[in-house]
């Protein structure tokens, strides 16, 4: 650089100070919204500073630009004006810096946000204290004026929480949108955090990375991948997998030369194919294994006699149903979904029952449903737990339904549940839509939930065409529900208040309810 002399050199990325200019200005905003409104959900994201980055990233190039005469950093939006394009007016030749963006601090977000919505102090601070009061009748005061809160136990609390720790589940959605990303909504992930018992994903899309660093740091997001225990995919649709690769790739990095075991990945059959494929060009350092393996079936099987599992699988025989490419379903054979050989999967089986344990986790059911062919849900059932008193607590059940039309399995599946987290990717006025392409409707989730008994419904995987807040019914019945954001952490101690949330996110987003074209698959 020095060779050119008086030359005006542009440099990027020398100065880290950048990172705290918003680039992604409508994420960082309704974050700090949603955050403002119900702060024990939605962490503070989006904006960063000095003080957060790790200290390898701090260093910069003074020394460099020092000894460079004429150097301007970089900036978003700098445009140069060059003068044989720029003749007139001569004023204008050099650097443009009208269109850089200004310094956007959350503080101007939250007052703009109580400019437009005023009601929502009263909200968020009536929330804030139903936190606290965690399901029990308070008083709260909003505008010099005391009034009673509802008891958030209408129904009876499942035993699972009865002494229930923050440390013992918290559920992080990583993406609740479908078929492709939008600036509110990345595709599906689901990051199951089981704090010093390691973690989880359920289904992974593109940019699960990315969501991780906004959540947890650049840092925290390595510790997450570092102590992943398995990676569960439900189905082959590239908006549930394609950011599976990176995670396993980064995760091979980071155990580099320290002693590990290889990850476990389950997923359906096809999973495998793309997976071997990638792994030509870059070490997963993984085990895959078939969703058909961990059906509810297959595990009592393995479990009751793994030695002679091979033998019993090879003797189950039953057809299936898949399209054939025009539209029309024939009848195969279960056997011949599974390429890999039964004696394979049993040393994988029994790594998988020993991460299982290890994560404090009694069972993985992989559960078939009703979408593309094959798909599943899953079934994530805690061990038992010993409280202060010796008293046996029963471990909660988690239940994932993947992309489905309501079908029995999933039904049977989530009775009881704990928690279930449900697709409803469309409005119910297209529930012929939600027919044709085999989701649910936000009525039918529901229906799901309540018909099953479980104890709290999360809503997700929602139309891009909703880019916030989903269109509900207002005859539907949302004592026990609630809908998921990106990067909204729900802790199990808090399931009893998780309904308490949607007034604010109604108040929140209400009047931006906007109806797009989209595709979803």
């Amino acid at each position: 650089m020095s060779k050119f002399g008086a030359a005006q050199h542009i440099m990027a990325g020398n100065e880290m100070k950048d990172i705290e200019v918003l680039i992604l200005k409508a994420s960082a905003r309704i974050a700090t919204r949603l955050n403002n409104s119900c702060c024990q959900l939605f962490s503070a994201l989006g904006f960063w500073s000095l003080k957060c980055m790790p200290s390898g990233l701090k260093a910069s190039n003074e020394d460099l630009t020092s000894r460079i005469n004429e150097t301007n950093p970089a900036k978003n939006l700098l445009s140069l004006c060059v003068e044989q394009f720029h003749l007139r007016p001569y004023t204008n030749l050099g650097l443009d810096k009208s269109g850089i963006p200004k310094l956007t601090s959350p503080s101007t977000i939250i007052d703009e946000l109580l400019s437009d919505i005023p009601k929502i102090l009263d909200e968020s601070q009536n929330l804030n204290q139903l936190w606290l009061g965690n399901g029990e009748k308070i008083f709260v005061q909003a505008n010099g004026v005391m009034t009673e809160e509802l008891s958030l136990h209408d129904s009876a609390l499942p035993g699972c929480l009865e002494d229930v720790s923050r440390d013992d589940l918290e559920i992080v959605f990583l993406g609740t949108g479908s078929s492709q990303p939008s600036k509110y909504r990345n595709v599906s992930s689901i990051f199951i955090n089981l704090f010093s018992k390691g973690s989880l994903l359920l289904d992974c899309g593109e940019g699960t990375l990315g969501q991780l660093k906004r959540r947890f740091g650049i840092e925290g997001a390595d510790e997450a991948v570092r102590c992943l225990r398995c990676i569960w995919i439900s189905h082959i649709h590239a908006d549930h997998h394609t950011g599976l690769a990176r995670i396993l790739a980064l995760r091979t990095n980071l155990l580099k030369g320290i002693p590990h075991d290889p990850l476990i990945v389950i997923g359906p059959v096809q999973l495998k194919g793309y997976l071997d494929a990638y792994q030509r060009l870059e070490d997963l350092d993984m085990l895959f294994l078939d969703c058909e393996y961990t059906k509810e079936a297959s595990l009592k099987a393995f479990n009751s006699n793994e030695d002679g599992y091979t033998n019993s699988l090879e003797g189950q025989h039953s057809d299936f149903m898949m399209s054939d490419g025009r539209g029309r379903m024939q009848s195969c054979s279960k056997r011949q979904r599974i390429p890999v050989q039964y004696a394979d999967a049993v040393p994988i089986l029994k790594s998988l029952k020993k991460v299982l344990v290890e994560a404090g986790l009694e069972t993985l059911i992989s559960v078939p449903v009703e979408h593309c062919e094959p798909a599943f849900g899953v079934v994530l059932k805690a061990a038992n737990r010993i409280n202060r008193v010796g008293k046996t607590i029963p471990g909660w059940k988690l239940v994932y339904s993947g992309d489905t039309r309501p079908c029995t399995e999933l039904k049977h599946a989530s009775c009881g549940a704990t928690v279930l987290i449900h697709e409803a990717t469309f409005e119910d006025s297209l529930s012929k839509e939600a027919e044709e392409k085999k989701h649910s409707t936000i009525k039918e989730a529901v229906e799901a939930g309540n018909s099953s008994g479980v104890y709290r419904l999360i809503l997700t995987h929602f139309s891009q065409r909703y880019p916030k807040i989903p269109k509900c019914d207002g005859k539907i019945q949302m004592h026990n529900m609630c809908i998921a954001f990106d990067n909204m952490s729900v802790n199990l101690a808090d399931l009893p208040v998780l309904p308490k949330v949607v007034p604010s996110l109604e108040l929140l987003f209400g009047d931006e309810r906007i109806t797009e074209d989209v595709i979803d698959a």
